[in-house]
């Protein structure tokens, strides 16, 4: 289970640093709780490397109406460094500049964020923006960015997300929630069917299956094997 974790932690690790995950296998011997906390350190030293620059880009943005910096934002800031700016944003301001912004584009964007940093940020953002942005990350196969904001949005929200994925889809998105307590309330809203083809993924992804039932409560892993 060790080496499944260090693996989670090195595609998430890659993921931060845009980077294959190819190029970080010499890390597979790393413990899991050393490889979160390089995490964390190449996380803000990513963000931190800019930070002035990106300061100044909001300060900039807050002088224009949100509509033209909507506009600038797609045309000539791209996703990533959208991303940046959006974490030192006043939280107001941002979330209005998102109801501007194409979804299709909060989806790229979101794929650079850190949920920590923007959640003042979501909490303000319309539900029904949020979950079309969730929905298309997941059509994209960008489970890990999801699993990332599943603790952020909440279950309510989450559960709408995931309305209509594979039992598979979700048990890969469980494998990345870094919180495990957020999982029991995602699974305790899940249809009798859908759990049941957790269940049944489980034969071909059968340590992400045992991740997932050391993750959950004894009531979960109960109703999962009365429907099995």
């Amino acid at each position: 289970m060790t080496a499944l974790t260090s693996a989670l932690e090195i595609t998430k690790l890659a993921h931060e640093m845009h980077v294959d995950e190819a190029e970080l296998a010499f890390l597979a011997t790393t413990s899991p709780d050393d490889l979160r906390d390089l995490r964390g350190i190449v996380s803000h030293a990513m963000f931190s490397r800019h930070e002035s620059r990106v300061k100044g880009l909001a300060a900039v943005s807050k002088k224009l109406p949100a509509a033209v910096t909507a506009k600038i934002t797609e045309i000539a800031m791209g996703p990533m460094l959208s991303a940046r700016v959006a974490a030192v944003m006043d939280p107001a301001d941002a979330a209005k500049l998102a109801g501007h912004l194409k979804p299709e584009f909060l989806a790229e964007l979101s794929v650079h964020l850190d949920p920590s940093r923007v959640e003042a940020i979501i909490a303000r953002l319309d539900r029904g923006l949020v979950v079309d942005v969730g929905r298309r990350l997941l059509a994209d196969g960008h489970l890990l960015t999801l699993a990332r904001f599943t603790g952020v949005v909440g279950p309510e929200t989450s559960l709408k997300v995931v309305d209509g994925a594979s039992g598979a889809e979700i048990l890969r998105l469980a494998l990345f929630i870094d919180e495990p307590s957020v999982i029991d309330p995602l699974l305790a809203g899940l249809p009798d069917e859908t759990v049941t083809e957790i269940a049944a993924a489980g034969p071909d992804h059968s340590d992400a299956f045992d991740a997932l039932l050391l993750a959950l409560s004894e009531d979960s892993r109960a109703r999962i094997a009365s429907l099995t």
